[in-house]
């Protein structure tokens, strides 16, 4: 009977475990998870679990008897500590040796730490883990002062979340905005301002010169020589992906595993899939992307090719942050090296931009305004051919389709 093994236990994993299900394969299926809990989606940590209106069962997406009723083992707690290519088998830290015929690496990612000021203080969190979720949350509280360190999508949504719960809160960025990696600069500028109507702080520019506290973090001096007292810090500054054991085992990476259209790495028994994977695209930069929707439909699509369909994967581009009121949806190429933007306003300080290339829509960012995202998603899909501003002044945008 063929075995097939997946190396992580997140998202990825767990939607290739279902889909090889549902696509037929009858041997047996191997989940090995670090983690003590059955593979759950990580959005809601930033949100939800940190409220206290989600926990474990909330966020599940292969719970234990789902796991049995499909025949698929997960092992958790285990750690794959190597893998064998010529053998065709996984070592486990615990020295046992696991023989597959196919090996799917869904290893995600990790959070990119900062050393020197931050290292051993025990107020001091990064956000990754259920369990990372569930120690922060324990220390929030009415009345106490957050620092989110870095404006990426972590520290926003946390300190919106710490607002929500009556806390003070302070993001401290390096740069000049927000989020500058993934939105265009007026986008960014209307998220800051979304955050200081609620009453965020928001310190554009500014460096941590010196923290001050031997267990914990009592204050940060900022570059402007600004001091902040703090209770919480949240450190969101980027992440790494887990690609070591690929490497080590001399499958080919490069800010994670390299993979072709059909997710396959170096060694063709061997996959990859979510955060960790770097997919090869034309004669660009392999494309790894740290989404839901990637991590949920690259699992499914890797499922089918290990079963030898060769379907080429389509990246799924499609993001969505939730901040106090507000959502925020993107897809396709928001932030295009040459092109054109069209903005249609929306209600209150809601509003659709559009990313125009060549007379062609390649993406969108709907700010408060979810209910076009299902539109774009069709003009996207059909090449909308732009030859007015209609997308900015159509009294509906369904008349363009």
């Amino acid at each position: 009977m063929e075995r097939f093994i997946i190396v992580g236990g997140g998202q990825a994993a767990a939607f290739a475990a279902k889909t090889l299900r549902s696509e037929g394969f009858e041997g047996g299926i191997t989940i090995l998870s670090e983690e003590p809990y059955y593979p759950y989606e990580r959005p809601p940590l930033s949100k939800a679990v940190l409220q206290g209106a989600a926990d474990v069962h909330g966020t599940c997406l292969l719970t234990e008897e789902a796991a049995a009723d499909l025949r698929i083992e997960i092992t958790l707690g285990q750690r794959a500590r190597s893998i064998d290519r010529e053998q065709r088998v996984v070592h486990l830290e615990t020295g046992e040796a696991l023989q597959y015929d196919r090996l799917l690496i869904a290893t995600g990612s990790r959070a990119r730490r900062i050393d020197g000021h931050f290292a051993n203080k025990s107020n001091v969190f990064y956000l990754r883990t259920l369990d990372d979720a569930l120690a922060l949350r324990a220390k929030l509280g009415s009345g106490k002062r957050l620092v989110s360190v870095g404006a990426g999508w972590i520290g926003l949504e946390v300190a919106a979340t710490a607002r929500k719960l009556g806390m003070e809160a302070t993001v401290v960025e390096l740069a000049d905005r927000i989020c500058g990696r993934s939105l265009p600069a007026e986008v960014g500028a209307a998220l800051a301002d979304l955050h200081r109507s609620h009453g965020t702080r928001i310190c554009l520019g500014a460096g941590i010169t010196a923290v001050s506290g031997a267990d914990q973090v009592e204050s940060l001096t900022l570059s402007s020589g600004e001091t902040l007292p703090v209770d919480v810090v949240v450190v969101g500054v980027g992440a790494i992906p887990n690609d070591e054991i690929a490497r080590e085992a001399g499958i080919e990476t490069a800010n994670g595993v390299l993979v072709d259209e059909f997710l396959r790495s170096s060694d063709p028994l061997i996959f990859a899939a979510g955060d960790v994977a770097a997919m090869r695209s034309g004669g660009g930069p392999p494309i790894r992307m740290e989404t839901w929707a990637n991590a949920q439909d690259q699992g499914v699509a890797a499922a089918r090719n290990m079963l030898g369909r060769d379907v080429p994967y389509t990246p799924n581009t499609w993001f969505w942050s939730d901040q106090y009121d507000v959502n925020i949806q993107m897809i396709g190429n928001v932030q295009p090296a040459a092109g054109t933007a069209l903005t249609r306003k929306g209600e209150g300080n809601g509003f659709t931009r559009f990313s125009v290339v060549d007379g062609r829509l390649v993406g969108a960012i709907c700010f408060g305004c979810p209910r076009d995202m299902a539109i774009v998603r069709r003009l996207l899909s059909k090449g909308y051919v732009v030859t007015d501003d209609a997308l900015a002044t159509a009294p509906d945008l369904r008349k363009l389709l």
